[in-house]
């Protein structure tokens, strides 16, 4: 069977679908088929693929049974030829035609034989039985058999009957041509059985694609359009307001990555909007910190310039207060002098702090100085420790070099020891450290320690831990004002003790020394 009378074949067997594809298509377009988009999607793109594929399979498969059954019904001829070719051979040599037209009867009788003759050398038929070619001359076919000394089989129309014939040369015992052997088949014969064939194949094949869309459409749902769907309520939900609300990791695991990934989005809105309100808390404080600032800021202006404007009355009344001590012999008068001088040099050393608390040194980093001599002139000013209190030097670097103002920095080391004697039971430790970027002073004592809600707020100016008159609060706020000067740090926590430690970092002088960690 030719091309074109198999695509006939398949456009005949497979009109169904040739019909209900251009339905499909307007019913797609006008309703998309009453399905969702993703089930639409599949069916386009994954069904109608894979039974159009399935289709031309089909095709390509009854073609390759076709071959086979026609090859195997010519074998079928040319066997049944092969096997009478020698007696035939015989009978027309010897000239004996009656059993030559036994064997012709005989060759019709098996099978669905439609005819059978046998020619002579000069092509004048012998015998014949059934339907066969009355001349042989002007025959293609069977010249061709005869030149090329070889069975040649053709389809070839005789009386008006598609048929298949097979020619098959007879030969003399010294291999002289000397006859030929024509058997004809019935086309129809071939094609019965294989269009039994083809229309049980394409119904199976067009109730196998009805299950397939079925099982697609089933299988779309249960496997990707239920989590599909539960994805789209908890979008739903989230767009709702509910953003607390996650997906459920189930289905298939392209479904679980899409929950998971949902889910990822969810938590990052989340976070972002934590972020937000975290910053706007920070902004809040940051806020509340420049209002504080710049409140300390005029505080500071106004404390400086009371400050500067006392000085100078109280350097009177202090030196009025000692004429009269040594003009006086009054004891009692002379306490009270003692008195009134002992009030005005404290008024003083507030004073005094007010002005190292809000002083800039403009020259800060243009001295250089050992921590060897800041040591010395820290223990110096201070003197001996306090009774009861042991004082432990530990300078591991007196080499070290710091840029500054030697006087502000002793000053800063000078209250922290101050404020440790005051606030240790018996041992305070004065050590210093360098390392690769620093050079650290630490103070420690063993006295109550300083808690850690409290570690910054005593670094303010007016803020103190003492009982009321014991202290200005202005001890730390003049050493934090110092090492800002000298781009140092201070650091508050506990002594080795439980106490409090105070750490001052000054930048290396040498930039990248190495040494230990301080």
């Amino acid at each position: 069977m030719g091309w074109n009378a198999w695509r006939c074949d398949i456009m005949t067997h497979g009109a169904y679908l040739c019909d209900i594809m251009p339905l499909m298509l307007r019913e797609g377009s006008m309703k998309r088929l009453r399905l969702p988009g993703l089930q639409f999607t599949l069916i386009l793109a994954v069904v109608l693929p894979l039974l159009l594929v399935s289709g031309v399979a089909v095709y390509w498969g009854l073609g390759v049974i076709q071959s086979h059954d026609e090859e195997r019904l010519q074998q079928d001829l040319a066997l049944l030829a092969q096997a009478t070719r020698y007696p035939l051979s015989r009978a027309l040599q010897n000239g004996d035609y009656v059993q030559v037209n036994d064997i012709t009867t005989s060759i019709f009788s098996v099978g669905r034989v439609y005819g059978a003759s046998v020619y002579d050398q000069r092509g004048d038929r012998v015998s014949q039985v059934g339907i066969v070619d009355r001349d042989v001359s002007d025959s293609r076919s069977a010249a061709d058999a005869v030149a090329q000394g070889d069975d040649l089989g053709t389809y070839r129309e005789i009386e008006g009957e598609d048929v298949f014939s097979h020619f098959t040369p007879l030969f003399s015992e010294d291999g002289r041509i000397i006859g030929l052997l024509q058997i004809t088949r019935q086309r129809s014969d071939f094609d019965q059985r294989l269009a039994d064939l083809r229309n049980n194949a394409w119904w199976i094949w067009s109730l196998t694609a009805g299950a397939i869309l079925l099982v697609a459409i089933g299988g779309h749902y249960g496997g990707v359009g239920r989590h599909v769907g539960r994805l789209s309520n908890v979008m739903a939900r989230v767009q709702g307001g509910d953003r607390r609300i996650r997906a459920q990791l189930r289905g298939p695991r392209e479904t679980r990555q899409l929950a998971a990934a949902l889910n990822e989005m969810l938590d990052s809105i989340e976070a972002a909007e934590q972020e937000i309100i975290d910053q706007k808390a920070r902004e809040t404080r940051l806020n509340q910190r420049l209002q504080h600032q710049e409140k300390m800021a005029m505080i500071g202006r106004v404390a400086g310039g009371v400050a500067h404007e006392l000085g100078a009355p109280l350097s009177v009344i202090d030196g009025r207060a000692r004429i009269l001590e040594r003009r006086t012999g009054d004891e009692r008068g002379q306490r009270n002098l003692g008195d009134i001088r002992h009030q005005v040099q404290r008024m003083t050393r507030i004073v005094q702090q007010l002005l190292d608390c809000f002083r800039h040194s403009p020259s800060a980093a243009e001295g250089r100085f050992t921590t060897a001599e800041l040591m010395t002139g820290v223990l110096d000013a201070q003197g001996e420790a306090p009774e009861g209190i042991t004082l432990e030097i530990d300078n591991a670097a007196p080499e070290a070099v710091i840029n500054g103002d030697r006087t502000r920095c002793e000053l800063a080391v000078s209250n922290l020891l101050r404020n440790a004697f005051l606030a240790a039971g018996s041992q305070v430790m004065l050590s210093v450290r360098k390392g690769p970027q620093a050079i650290a002073v630490t103070v420690e004592d063993d006295g109550p320690g300083i808690p850690p809600g409290d570690r910054e707020a005593v670094l303010e100016p007016f803020h103190t831990t003492r009982a009321s008159g014991e202290g200005t609060g202005l001890g730390l706020a003049v050493v934090r004002s110092v090492m800002q000067e000298h781009g140092g740090a201070i650091i508050i926590g506990s002594s080795r003790w439980g106490g409090c430690a105070v750490v001052l970092q000054w930048p290396r002088a040498g930039g990248s020394e190495g040494g230990e960690s301080a």
